[in-house]
């Protein structure tokens, strides 16, 4: 029987998504099992110190202060009419402050500890990267977004955009990009406590920074094009993730105003 969803096709019995979507699902009668990761938690403090410190720092590593960010005089309904996905990137330099302003919207620190956006249980699963191309200041290689220090910490050395660009399904997708922001998701830092239905939250929390930061882009007239189709096992590369216990789930490419 054709449908609008499948086609011709009908779904398969053991279709992945419904699987997961299934076994994600809250039940009253599992209540107690779902609920095994919040009471381990409530019971062991220094699970509690992990949980409330979601951070990773090599001091070892190079560390490139960015420029304090300055929000630009503008209203949120006339950034929401501004913003567009867009792909006529014009191979100029993307400016640092931009980038930093970009980044403290998409995942920034306030009061000391919360971020910009909602997360489950306040255990922000998310790690920011920044493969830069052209980015005025920056040397071309590939960083991690410390939002506490509001610095990027250096990941590997060499122009990434090579290994971007040949993991985007469509050729010349990026060209003329200065910049991506990886998003990178840390499972297990949602997932101890909620289970499968973290791994939910960490995508929902993905879209939550991802908005934020093409609002931010819309608002300084910077190019962006939010990317969710590439070859993951190319970006987790990229980033150093194994594509299991953590990977990239989202992309952003950035480029001149």
């Amino acid at each position: 029987m054709r449908t609008v969803v499948y086609g011709d096709a009908d779904p398969a019995i053991d279709d992945p998504a419904e699987l997961f979507h299934e076994a994600s699902k809250l039940h009253p009668a599992l209540a107690f099992r779902q609920a095994a990761g919040m009471a381990r938690l409530e019971a062991s403090a220094d699970l509690q110190a992990a949980a409330a410190y979601a951070q990773r720092r090599n001091r070892q590593l190079q560390i490139t202060p960015l420029p304090r960010p300055h929000p630009p005089a503008c209203s949120l309904w006339s950034t929401l009419a501004a913003r567009r996905s867009q792909r006529d990137f014009n191979g100029g330099a993307l400016d640092a402050g931009a980038l930093a302003l970009v980044l403290d919207a998409a995942y920034g620190v306030r009061d000391g500890v919360r971020r910009t956006v909602p997360s489950g249980g306040a255990l922000y699963p998310l790690e920011l990267y920044v493969a830069a191309h052209t980015v005025g200041g920056l040397e071309a290689a590939t960083y991690r977004y410390d939002p506490q220090l509001h610095a990027l910490e250096s990941h590997a050395r060499g122009d990434p955009w090579p290994a971007l660009s040949s993991a985007c399904p469509l050729d010349g997708l990026v060209d003329g990009g200065a910049a991506a922001v990886l998003v990178r998701a840390v499972f297990g830092r949602t997932r101890f406590k909620y289970g499968q239905r973290g791994y939910r939250f960490a995508l929902l929390e993905a879209g939550h920074a991802m908005q934020n930061a093409v609002l931010a882009a819309a608002a300084l007239g910077v190019r962006a094009l939010p990317l969710g189709g590439y070859y993951d096992a190319a970006l987790d590369q990229l980033v150093g993730a194994d594509g299991v216990e953590e990977s990239v789930i989202y992309a952003l490419v950035l480029g001149a105003r």
